[in-house]
């Protein structure tokens, strides 16, 4: 048999493990419409509660400002795809960084319109990955990574905006252990993963399926691929300078993304110090997560702004207007994601979005 003939059996064998390692589709959830629905409900009461008229008044001070809201998500992406590029194994990322930072807004776009507790996103970056000729050990390898330092990075913001909360205002102490809890209950689960990955997060459905005798023509054909992205993680984990690296580029993202608050705070002529633009940020992102199964977190996320803006001592008609601010850059970066994804047939990915809707 020729060399060539061979490299193209390992070619084929690496592809055929990849697209078994892929999570199947599941059936359209019922229950995402109904969230969807209930979403667009509590969306229309806040606006006519807030008053249309008012934030319309609000929204027309943005004039000239307009193309600013656009902006300093960029920086946020670009840093989010730092982050990415960081959590590759010592080999680093074998595709460019402008592709990888192509692939980041694909899959935010998906990630927005879909329950975030789906994971959409992460398992189009490993199929877009794969596309691009990078291997499924690596490509998994890389999502898993990078989800565990985009969180551990979260978890660092989070707790800064709490203490800046403190710091800024006496509140109940219910409220400050309830807060605390749900932290403590985020930093154990990283904790858990950290574990997981450094005993190999395969190896217990290896060892399971190996006693119990089940997928055993699965794990034939693919343990050696498993087994590699487990050594890749462990590898990643002991090289904590890559690690912190990933950490880094996914903090300063949220930082960038208090950044955006205090921009939005600015152009709309509410008050704008850095404190209250980072408390904004900090309350927002705790409520994408404690809400991430409501697809685009449509409707929570304006409460929560009303929440938090209430809470600061501003109007309702603000908080929807700079809720509002922030839709419309999600519509942009939506557009310009699946104007990425147009380019892949849409038979690969429309299976991700068929979990969720």
């Amino acid at each position: 048999m020729t060399h060539k003939k061979i490299r193209d059996q390992e070619v084929h064998a690496v592809n055929e493990g990849s697209r078994a390692l892929e999570p199947k589709p599941e059936p359209r959830s019922t229950l995402t419409r109904v969230l969807l629905i209930g979403g667009l409900a509590l969306f229309a009461i806040l606006v006519w509660k807030s008053g249309p008229d008012l934030i319309g008044g609000l929204l027309l001070r943005v004039g000239w400002a307009l193309p600013l809201v656009f902006l300093p998500h960029a920086l946020v992406t670009a840093l989010e795809a730092s982050g990415w590029w960081f959590a590759f194994p010592q080999i680093g990322c074998p595709i460019k960084l402008i592709a990888l930072l192509r692939f980041s807004v694909a899959a935010k776009a998906i990630q927005l319109v879909t329950p975030s507790i789906s994971q959409a996103g992460e398992l189009l970056k490993i199929h877009l990955l794969r596309v691009s000729g990078v291997s499924a050990d690596v490509s998994i390898a890389s999502v898993v990574a990078a989800k565990t330092t985009i969180t551990l990075a979260e978890l660092l913001f989070i707790g800064i905006g709490l203490a800046a909360v403190l710091s800024y205002v006496t509140i109940e102490p219910l409220l400050v252990m309830s807060l605390s809890i749900g932290i403590l209950v985020m930093c154990l689960a990283v904790v858990g993963l950290l574990i997981w990955q450094r005993i190999g997060l395969f190896r217990p459905l290896v060892w399971a399926s190996r006693r119990l005798g089940l997928l055993t023509t699965f794990l034939d054909r693919h343990e050696e691929s498993l087994s590699s992205t487990d050594r890749m993680l462990r590898e990643y984990l002991d090289e904590r300078k890559r690690f912190y690296l990933s950490w880094l580029g996914y903090f300063l993202g949220w930082v960038a993304g208090a950044v955006e608050a205090w921009l939005f705070l600015s152009i709309l002529g509410l008050p704008n110090d850095p404190l209250s633009a980072l408390l904004v940020q900090a309350w927002l992102v705790l409520v994408t997560r404690l809400t991430a199964f409501v697809p685009a977190n449509l409707g929570t996320h304006e409460a929560g702004t009303v929440m938090i803006f209430s809470f600061l001592g501003l109007t309702a008609h603000s908080a929807i207007a700079f809720a509002l601010l922030r839709r419309v850059r999600q519509i942009v970066w939506i557009a310009l994601g699946l104007a990425i994804l147009a380019k892949v047939p849409r038979a690969q990915y429309s299976r991700l979005l068929g979990k969720s809707f």
